[in-house]
């Protein structure tokens, strides 16, 4: 597989991670490739192919970023877990040839598309690849209203609701008490986060549905916040309501089919050891 640009990825808050990245655009260069070593995402227009430096957290804001302009991400695991990596630092060159030898697999994720409409009648657009979590803003129960395709679900009263993709079931969905969905599978998974009561449980609803949500706000010390892939996080003042879609848009992670997905539960979540 040819790729006639590459970015090389990584935080600029980790500065740890600068020397490998130098070190893979180096050996990408030596190779007869194109290579930019970036610490930002804004600008993938002419990227064939996005190296991701550092850990799951790092490749989620790449999926973010590199998903509307179609853009296949590698990810080359410099944190602690790596679960969405396709190798770790010291297997990069082995890897990256295999990569351009076509023997790594191009997986596709399911992303979620969040629409929020604020009581002005403003509107945010949101994109997330592992979650998007509706919760209190203190520790104080949270009301949430819920409808699927108009369907009226019971409402959520605890600690807030998280939405997830089959890929973000491994995450805090599976820490939440929700169940492990394979990658595969077009789903959106609904679980309680700390449910006030013994009768409510995660629900996978199909993918092409229509998920909306509301908090319930009721005094001045009410307060919610939806949080994207841990990582953005929006105040919702009293009114807000919120809808997620399956994203028109996919996350291509290039993986190594000896990292496949129950390989990596047994190796990084420690699945089914005694």
């Amino acid at each position: 597989m040819q790729f006639e640009r590459i970015t090389v990825f990584y935080n600029e808050q980790k500065p740890q991670n600068k020397p490998l990245a130098d070190e893979v655009a180096e050996w990408l260069v030596a190779s007869g490739r194109t290579a930019t070593v970036v610490t930002a995402l804004d600008d993938l227009s002419d990227t064939s192919l996005l190296i991701c430096m550092g850990g799951d957290g790092a490749l989620l804001a790449c999926a973010r970023e590199a998903a509307a302009k179609h853009v296949p991400i590698i990810g080359i695991n410099c944190g602690t877990l790596g679960f969405l990596a396709a190798c770790e630092k010291e297997e990069f060159q082995a890897t990256l040839t295999d990569l351009f030898d076509n023997k790594l697999l191009l997986q596709r994720r399911l992303m979620l598309a969040v629409h929020v409409q604020l009581p002005n009648e403003d509107t945010q657009d949101l994109v997330a690849l592992n979650d998007c979590v509706l919760h209190a803003d203190k520790t104080r129960a949270l009301t949430v209203e819920a409808s699927f395709n108009e369907h009226e679900l019971p409402p959520y009263y605890g600690d807030g609701v998280l939405i997830s993709t089959p890929t973000g079931s491994t995450a805090y969905a599976l820490a939440a008490g929700g169940p492990i969905v394979a990658p595969g599978v077009e789903g959106i998974l609904v679980t309680p986060i700390c449910p006030h009561t013994l009768t409510q449980r995660p629900i996978l609803l199909p993918a092409e549905g229509r998920l909306k949500l509301a908090p319930v706000l009721k005094t001045p010390l009410d307060g919610a916040d939806l949080t994207i892939d841990g990582q953005e996080t929006l105040t919702l003042p009293p009114g807000s309501r919120i809808q997620v879609t399956q994203s028109p848009y996919i996350a291509q992670l290039f993986m190594s089919p000896k990292r496949d997905f129950f390989t990596m539960l047994n190796r990084k979540l420690n699945w089914g050891s005694r």
